[in-house]
């Protein structure tokens, strides 16, 4: 019993230190992901929240192609693989204190976002500890931030790794967590992007964290909402991956317009502070996927490469990158 008492009460400390970034628990993620020239930079010209989307560690990145392509503005790169907005939210305020930006880039990817804020739980399709765990991480923060450090040790990193090398589509070798969402709710991509019944409630909840995100940023600073659509929004080549994974869609010609009401509902909902702007590249992805240049890999829901080429050269036309 006492063993019991200390781990709790181990947990709740450390949930408390977590939820409100008494420590910076993502200081080895910003400083992996900058130079520190620009992290002692007094401000800078951008600040980007993101998630796996954003924070790839290599030339593959679009935020350092940006960085690239445009030597004089300085860019902080502030994402971390595999967080939400109520992640973001314990250490944004920080973030934008530390780095006084004069804008921001929130990355949104829309194919799990508002899982993220409440998680697919389902007993009889999951496992025990699978259901206890993405029940009890939606309500305790720091439980995300755990298993993501524990991550190292999954195997199944390896079995990704080679499907993303692979040049064909595999049902076998596809990201085992896109499958696991799609096994718990076969309909969740259209779902969301639909805002279909509980998509709905979940949207309302992220909404709210948005809003609180937006409460610390400065009135003159301008945040950039970047929709990363999810691969089924682009076109049938996709959209028929993902039904050979068993997803199913009801309305494949709704959930392919460029104007989603996830996307739309958001747009209406944040009108009211003047200082926001929505970049929705879903036509720009469009017009440049092709059969011979696909621009997310094949067997992970990521973009590829040349994705990241196509979505830098998006940002470009529609950012303030010239001084």
């Amino acid at each position: 019993m006492n063993a019991i008492i200390i781990v709790l009460i181990t947990f709740a400390l450390f949930e408390i230190l977590y939820r409100f970034a008494v420590i910076d628990f993502y200081k080895a993620e910003i400083n992996g992901l900058n130079t520190t020239e620009t992290l002692q930079k007094d401000s800078v010209d951008f600040l980007w929240f993101g998630d796996s989307f954003s924070a790839t560690s290599s030339d593959m990145n679009y935020v350092d192609k940006l960085r690239t392509n445009n030597p004089a503005i300085s860019i902080v790169n502030a994402s971390i693989p595999g967080t939400g907005i109520r992640q973001v939210n314990t250490f944004a305020s920080a973030r934008i204190n530390n780095h006084q930006p004069k804008a921001i880039v929130y990355q949104i990817y829309v194919g799990n976002d508002l899982i993220d804020v409440d998680h697919l739980w389902d007993w009889e399709k999951f496992s025990i500890s699978r259901n206890f765990y993405w029940e009890a991480s939606d309500y305790f923060l720091s439980l995300s931030y755990l298993n993501r450090k524990l991550a190292v040790l999954n195997v199944s990193k390896e079995i990704r790794l080679e499907g993303m090398l692979k040049d064909d589509f595999s049902t076998d070798l596809y990201d085992i967590r896109t499958k696991r969402f799609i096994y718990g709710n076969t309909s969740y991509i259209e779902n969301t992007l639909t805002l279909q019944t509980p998509f709905g409630n979940r949207y309302e909840t992220w909404l709210k964290h948005i809003q609180r995100f937006l409460a610390t940023v400065p009135n003159d600073v301008t945040v950039y909402f970047l929709w990363i659509p999810h691969c089924a929004q682009v076109n049938d080549y996709y959209l028929q991956n993902m039904k050979s994974l068993g997803a199913e869609f009801k309305d494949e010609e709704l959930i392919q317009k460029s104007v989603y009401p996830f996307f739309n509902a958001a747009k209406k909902d944040l009108k009211a502070y003047t200082n926001v702007r929505h970049l929705n590249p879903l036509e720009y992805f469009r017009m440049h996927d092709t059969i011979d240049n696909r621009i997310y890999f094949l067997n992970d829901p990521h973009l590829n490469y040349y994705g990241n080429e196509v979505l830098s050269e998006f940002l470009e036309q529609q950012l303030p990158l010239k001084n």
